[in-house]
């Protein structure tokens, strides 16, 4: 398969990045990538200045007691994940010594998609959509039934 602008190969999906098969079906596709890091502020300079990825204006979360700030690696969107503080879910992943934190996928409607993977006996760490960054609804998925990896679905009005 070529792209269509750069002219180069691009491979197929391998099915090691496939969504899980309880999720095929719900997801639309990646939405982003979350890396927690102890400051953004300084992380800004390795994901900006070196590696040139595009920022946006950080965002409080206060539900989720964490600063976001979108960066775009191409079309790509991943995101940087801080916590607001010593009470911030993300703080004791932090500790552990932070990095890749989880895997974001766009869904239509996060309500249908958390009552289809209930139906189909994933578990659940969102009972039900919250608030999330930039004017999305989100849920949260356990690593336990979704092969070790943390994942959230995102509703993205934007997108």
């Amino acid at each position: 398969m070529r792209g269509a602008l750069s002219g180069h190969r691009v491979a197929p999906v391998p099915s090691s990045v496939q969504p899980p098969k309880p999720l095929q079906g719900v997801v639309q596709d990646l939405h982003h990538v979350a890396i927690v890091v102890a400051s953004i502020a300084e992380a800004r300079g390795l994901y900006g200045d070196a590696l040139g990825l595009r920022a946006e204006e950080p965002e409080h979360v206060a539900d989720q007691k964490v600063n976001v700030l979108v960066t775009w690696a191409g079309g790509q969107r991943i995101e940087l994940v801080e916590p607001a503080g010593a009470d911030s879910p993300v703080s004791r992943f932090l500790e552990r010594g932070g990095g890749l934190h989880h895997l974001a996928w766009r869904v239509a409607d996060v309500g249908a998609a958390l009552e289809q993977l209930r139906a189909a006996g994933v578990r659940l760490i969102d009972e039900a959509p919250r608030p999330g960054a930039h004017g999305t609804r989100i849920a949260f998925l356990h690593p336990k039934s979704t092969g070790g990896v943390l994942m959230e679905l995102v509703e993205d009005p934007h997108a």
